[in-house]
């Protein structure tokens, strides 16, 4: 068989079109492995939200998990021969006959095809054994793995800063096993036991996979029809599910179903009697949802939401060639702009200077006018005066500032003097606003 054939699912020269392809099967084993960590994830988020009935549930995960999964597998095992994933992608599980499916379901009639699909059903040793390697293999295999790290695995054998060499590493382990009068011979063989599975565990995971490994090439070219050694063992293979494998799917509801208002109290324990069968077929239709639900959340709080920009409120698709601008140059501003710089308080220290200030040598801008009020009630300009130095002190005059510290306010001073000023006023010198942390307000300025 061509290696194309088994990546293209769709291709015309492929014996056998149930046969599913091998990134059909790698995907539904991804969805499941998938699943454990964005659950674990979610409650873990409401277990900090609501920690008196969810922090129990949160430390026993992997048991919950495990349970959880166990009536989830064995409905969907009883009831379609396959397991959730594999649902999930259209696939299901068969007992292998001896002759191949195609030759089978050619040289047969009605009575014998009803006789092989009776024996390509699932029997309760295939249930039970198939929910062990769902279920329970990997718990098993999840509690090795902590176990593993627990007694430090991964860490370096020589310590954490790898300061130890292997003359005092091999005496240290040869001053443990070697006994003494308050060890027992229990303790000895434990740590024994504890060294042997933290140097053995990695290699025994690394020969596991590649044992998956070589099944999963085989399989790749056709070699064998099984993906995974324990379905060889169980004589199982994956299929995917035709017309004439399943019936016509079962209702969620019986259709025997009393008339609710007729008799409410009957419909009622009916629809308890059926709420599990509910549930666990509305599973694989909420999986899909919830997927689609995440994904436009994360569109919605991402900077892809024209709603979340300043551009995409005024309509016209949210861009910013649709209000006028050139593109790209609002299209990234907020939806709310910054706050407006506070400007200098007329009695502020710009304006009135303390006799301790130096005027600096250095050219300074020209501060925006400011208003007084005559006699008659008329705003008249004030003369400007040249304010507003660069890189020097408002309050001393220093140039460049000395240990520089910013306000709440946005202005940068001398730290002394911030401090001196603060520490007396509370406020800020420039624009005279009231900084109520006081002198724990104060920002330096490094670099």
């Amino acid at each position: 068989m061509d290696l194309l054939q088994s990546v293209d699912p769709t291709s015309g020269q492929q014996g056998d079109p149930f046969r599913p392809s091998f990134f059909e099967l790698i995907a539904q084993d991804q969805l499941r492995d998938l699943l454990k960590p964005a659950l674990r994830y979610v409650l873990a988020v409401l277990a900090q939200r609501n920690p008196r009935y969810l922090i129990r549930v949160a430390n026993r995960f992997d048991e919950v998990y495990a349970l959880a999964m166990f009536a989830v597998e064995r409905h969907y095992l009883t009831t379609w021969g396959s397991s959730f994933a594999e649902n999930f992608y259209g696939l299901r599980r068969r007992r292998r006959p001896g002759l191949s499916s195609s030759r089978s379901k050619a040289f047969s009639t009605g009575s014998t095809r009803t006789s092989l699909a009776r024996y390509e059903k699932l029997r309760s040793r295939e249930i039970n054994l198939s929910l062990f390697l769902l279920v329970g293999a990997p718990w098993i295999k999840s509690k090795l793995h902590d176990y593993w790290e627990s007694i430090g695995g991964g860490a370096p054998q020589g310590g954490l800063f790898d300061d130890e060499d292997e003359q005092g590493d091999s005496g240290g382990a040869a001053r443990r096993f070697a006994g003494t009068a308050q060890t027992s011979r229990t303790e000895q063989l434990r740590e024994l036991f504890r060294k042997c599975f933290r140097s053995g565990y990695p290699y025994v995971g690394a020969g596991y996979q590649l044992w998956l490994l070589s099944y999963n090439v085989a399989y790749l070219f056709d070699r064998t029809p099984y993906w995974r050694p324990w379905l060889q063992a169980m004589r199982v293979d994956v299929r995917r599910v035709s017309a004439e494998d399943y019936p016509a799917s079962p209702p969620l509801l019986p259709p025997d179903m009393p008339n609710p208002l007729r008799s409410p109290i009957s419909f009622a324990l009916a629809l308890l009697r059926a709420s599990p069968f509910i549930f666990f077929e509305a599973l694989k239709y909420a999986l899909p949802a919830s997927i689609f639900f995440f994904k436009f959340l994360e569109w919605w709080y991402s900077a892809d939401n024209p709603r979340r920009r300043r551009g995409g409120s005024r309509g016209g698709g949210g861009g910013a060639a649709a209000n006028g601008g050139p593109a790209g140059a609002d299209g990234d501003l907020p939806l709310f702009p910054g706050p407006k710089p506070l400007l200098p308080h007329p009695q502020g220290c710009l304006y009135k200077r303390d006799p301790a200030y130096k005027q600096p040598l250095i050219s300074t801008t020209r501060a925006a006018p400011t208003r007084k009020v005559d006699k008659d009630g008329r705003r008249v300009l004030k003369e400007t005066k040249d304010v507003l130095l660069h890189n020097a002190c408002p309050l001393c005059g220093s140039t460049p500032i000395n240990n520089p510290c910013v306000l709440p306010t946005g202005y940068a001073l001398c730290y002394t003097c911030a401090h001196g000023y603060v520490d007396e006023h509370s406020r800020c010198p420039v624009t005279l606003v009231e900084i109520s942390g006081g002198t724990a307000d104060l920002r330096r300025v490094l670099g």
